[in-house]
């Protein structure tokens, strides 16, 4: 699968952490450096697997630990409407 952030979704990183703002819900969200980094690999091109073989290369996490958390960040992503799945 392939995700891309959501048009009403403003954010930025701030010392190295991201912060996201739901235009929509107004909501205001901090990501921790990991989560942080997935973000910023989310762009439309790479599936959820690059992004979890890049996140296993980058951060001390196995193969299986990295997929299953990659795979439930994009998930809960994906249901706060913060990120939308590319065709």
């Amino acid at each position: 699968m392939i995700v891309a952030t959501a048009p009403p979704t403003a954010w930025r990183i701030i010392e190295g952490e991201a912060v996201i703002l739901s235009m929509e819900t107004k909501v205001l969200r901090g990501l921790n450096p990991v989560g942080s980094r997935v973000w910023e690999l989310i762009d439309g091109r790479r599936s959820v697997e690059e992004i979890t073989g890049l996140i296993v290369q980058e951060f001390d996490v196995t193969p299986e630990d990295g997929a299953k958390d990659v795979r439930g960040f994009v998930k809960e992503l994906l249901e706060r409407g913060l990120v939308t799945p590319v065709q």
